[in-house]
């Protein structure tokens, strides 16, 4: 990334640019930055898009070979072709595409044995985008209000990060909701992120699984309590629970093989915010007892879909079960 930054400051841009990894909206966000740079102005006859895997290399290629139409360069943008992880007709014509013919690639998986991933690692830059820290989410978190005029404690973007995890498109979109709710207000308020965040939120689900854990039933039922009053359907909040249950099961069982948590998030493609709250809650329980969880959720699940058992009763079996002594 402070590579990318130092080319647009210099306004010295490189032919090729690869903009891959987890963190999506960081991605969206540099693509932008690289192509406003390349074209301040918009110029739909020299920049031209093509999405998806799919994508006909020949004729990428076709526009690739062709001079800029009265302007100084041509820009690609490619999304999602897999030509950075598998073999393709593109990797054959890489040193013939002009210098003048710019290529900007997002792309979910790459393959660093790829031909086309090695050529552009020597001849352009390769940036990978991983989830943001803690402590930089909540900098991103002061800012996005600060451009509303709107101030937020530390306790309240703590709260709003727990609602959210730290992904940015979630982020981004939680704050530009809260920011239109408290418009002509001076300060975002807890009741504001409880109000606006979505109604099953990681945050309610790690503390649910927290006090199931804990085996505290007291603390489980009221969490459950609260979803059902917020009309959220106990088919979801089951469907949740076990969905969380397993991820901690996963994160638990490579962390105990002294998986660091930054490469459990990319195996499973989880956030490192994720991952480290399930590390921390995975010292009171063990990945036997986490599996069993799942497949009685499963069961259960599997009984509400064919009628056999209503799904309030079914949440309520599972919390029984798992915070019993």
């Amino acid at each position: 990334m402070n590579t990318i930054r130092d080319d647009l400051n210099s306004g010295k841009l490189r032919q090729f640019y690869v903009l891959t990894g987890t963190e999506e909206y960081l991605c969206r966000l540099y693509q932008q930055r690289l192509t406003k740079a390349l074209f301040p102005e918009e110029d739909a006859m020299n920049c031209m898009m093509f999405d998806g895997s799919k994508t006909d290399a020949s004729k990428v290629l076709d526009v690739a070979l062709t001079p800029p139409f009265f302007a100084e360069r041509r820009l690609i943008i490619l999304i999602d072709t897999g030509w950075l992880k598998s073999a393709s007709l593109f990797a054959d014509y890489l040193e013939q595409i002009p210098e003048t013919t710019f290529f900007i690639f997002r792309e979910k998986e790459v393959n660093k044995q790829n031909k086309v991933y090695r050529f552009i690692e020597e001849h352009g830059h390769i940036a990978v985008f991983e989830p943001i820290r803690e402590s930089d989410a909540l900098k991103y978190i002061y800012s996005c209000f600060r451009k509303s005029d709107l101030a937020i404690s530390e306790q309240n973007a703590k709260i709003l990060l727990e609602q959210c995890g730290n992904d940015l498109t979630a982020l981004t979109n939680e704050c530009d909701k809260i920011s239109a709710y408290c418009l002509g207000r001076d300060e975002v308020t807890q009741g504001d992120i409880l109000t606006l965040t979505s109604s099953v939120s990681q945050g309610q689900l790690f503390r649910m699984v927290d006090a199931i854990v804990a085996k505290n039933k007291k603390q489980a039922v009221a969490l459950y309590k609260a979803l059902l009053e917020d009309q959220t359907s106990a088919s979801a909040i089951l469907y949740n629970l076990v969905n969380s249950f397993y991820q901690f099961s996963m994160v638990l069982s490579l962390h105990l093989k002294g998986v660091e948590a930054l490469d459990i998030g990319r195996a499973l493609k989880m956030s490192s915010y994720v991952v480290t709250k399930y590390i921390k809650a995975g010292k009171g329980t063990s990945v036997d007892r986490l599996t069993e969880a799942v497949a009685f959720g499963e069961e259960l699940e599997s009984r509400v879909k064919n009628g056999r058992l209503p799904d309030r009763i079914a949440v309520e079996l599972f919390l029984e079960k798992q915070c019993g002594a």
